[in-house]
């Protein structure tokens, strides 16, 4: 009997995936983080593992949260966990949009580790949608252009 055994092989592969369900688990893990936030010892795994729930919530106020958890993490040098840190900051400002932010932390990463395949990988996704969405934003704007010169060369007529 293979995966395919019962007739459920891809009942999984079929469900859709309901983002109530990852909204609730950063209730739950926030309600954890902000209890241990203001104590003598706030556990860096903790805001770590908030964080990187945050950046994959499908709200991008979330995604900007999580990205500001990292930063701090970042800042206090949080050891081995750095590459880890700067995986998810990259992750985070890719989502956002922020390709300068994105490639900085791509970049801090692979000085760490310059033979790290998903750093390496991670920075060319990321040097490849920003040019990708420049030259989106330049087509728009040449359009937009295109649209009021034809405006006006109707009214000068």
């Amino acid at each position: 009997a293979g995966p395919d055994a019962g007739g459920q092989g891809g009942a999984l592969a079929e469900q859709e995936w309901d983002p109530s369900s990852i909204l609730a688990e950063i209730e739950v893990l926030r309600s954890r983080y902000e209890e241990q936030e203001h104590s003598a010892l706030p556990s860096p795994k903790l805001q770590f593992d908030f964080a990187c729930l945050l950046v994959a919530s499908p709200r991008s106020g979330d995604v900007r949260e999580g990205a500001r958890l990292l930063e701090q993490l970042r800042e206090v040098d949080v050891g081995s966990a750095t590459e880890e840190v700067l995986h998810h900051l990259t992750l985070a400002y890719l989502k956002l949009g922020a390709y300068v932010r994105a490639k900085e932390r791509a970049d801090m990463w692979l000085c760490l580790q310059p033979r790290n395949g998903m750093a390496r990988m991670l920075h060319s996704v990321v040097i490849e949608r920003a040019s990708n969405d420049g030259y989106v934003g330049l087509v728009c704007l040449a359009l937009v252009g295109v649209a009021a010169a034809l405006a006006l060369g109707r009214n000068w007529k």
